[in-house]
């Protein structure tokens, strides 16, 4: 029990690289992706409104894919919806 104990405080030391990487690397980059999507879909769908006023719909799928792309970025590539799982319904 002891031997446990006596190696909690090493734990910490050993993961403090890969928090750093992720905080000062990863992150900062997720952030400015989030940014520019977020930009892009803004304009995507602004054109797109000014399009349907003015009778043509020809940039509904840039929309459509763009808030595909800004969702899959969102989630880590789909790392946090991947153990979504709908429950079917049991009635009795």
């Amino acid at each position: 029990m002891q031997l446990g104990l006596g190696l909690l405080p090493i734990v910490p030391i050993l993961l403090l690289p890969f928090i750093l990487v992720f905080f000062v690397i990863v992150f900062p980059i997720w952030g400015v992706a989030l940014a520019v999507l977020g930009l892009l879909l803004l304009l995507a769908r602004g054109v797109d409104w000014l399009a349907r006023a003015a009778g043509v719909s020809a940039f509904g799928r840039v929309s459509r894919a763009l808030h595909r792309a800004f969702i899959w970025v969102l989630t880590f590539g789909g790392l946090s919806r991947r153990f979504e799982r709908t429950q079917p319904s049991v009635d009795r």
